[in-house]
């Protein structure tokens, strides 16, 4: 579901991958489509908290610009809106009985996502899945590092962090197919900050988005062709 997911994102707008895997979730789990989506939206909070402090832990490579700035801004306001979220639906589901009788399809969705949102999960629970993201935003800097070494770059750590963090942060709003033009701006521009220059950071762009565009999309789009024919021989026999 996940790379699936992926492969819709690299060659449809505005990210409609995770809606689509909200809805194969609640197909295979089963679950009603609210908590899917819900279920979806944490793992999407988990990364952008966790890019968020990678980016606050990065800017100390660089020294600060405008764009930058900006861009930490808004990350800033993202984790604070999810916490205002999680803390919104909590009060919400508290202070509303349910009531499924006359509800549309619609507001039940809305309510089935409230109400996921609005579980206590637990401290132990929340330390896993920032654990998952983290580890596996770690091993997207260190795909920048080797990235960059491959033509020539050589990357510290903590320029590694600040590299593959703004990438990942720059495109996680909806965008392009791909984020083809987004993602290339966002590294030439981060890695001119590190005095890199243009020709080399944009050969650094386009290798490190081909080094996850490809795989994905391939993989994802297989998986999906796989699932369809099954489907179809299981409505055949």
């Amino acid at each position: 579901m996940v790379l699936s997911g992926l492969a819709c994102n690299n060659v449809l707008p505005v990210r409609v991958g995770e809606l689509l895997r909200a809805g194969w979730l609640s197909r295979e789990a089963p679950m009603s489509g609210g908590r899917a989506l819900g279920s979806v939206a944490l793992d999407r909070a988990c990364d952008v908290a966790t890019l968020t402090l990678f980016l606050v832990i990065g800017l100390q490579a660089v020294a600060s610009t405008e764009w930058l700035v900006r861009l930490a801004i808004g990350a800033l306001i993202a984790v604070a809106v999810i916490a205002l979220a999680l803390i919104g639906a909590r009060l919400y589901t508290a202070r509303r009985a349910r009531d499924r009788r006359g509800r549309s399809r619609v507001r039940r969705l809305i309510r089935d996502t409230v109400e996921m949102l609005a579980e206590p999960v637990g401290r132990r629970r929340i330390a896993v899945w920032m654990g998952l993201s983290i580890a596996t935003w770690t091993l997207g800097t260190v795909a920048a590092i080797l990235v960059g070494r491959s033509i020539g770059i050589e990357f510290t750590p903590t320029e590694g962090v600040f590299v593959a963090s703004t990438l990942s942060l720059g495109v996680a709003i909806p965008s392009s197919p791909g984020y083809v033009g987004t993602y290339q701006w966002l590294g030439v521009a981060s890695l001119g900050l590190l005095d890199v220059p243009l020709e080399e950071a944009l050969a650094f762009t386009i290798l490190m988005q081909a080094s996850w565009y490809i795989p994905t999309t391939l993989a994802g789009g297989a998986i999906l062709g796989i699932r369809a024919l099954r489907r179809n021989q299981a409505r055949a026999t």
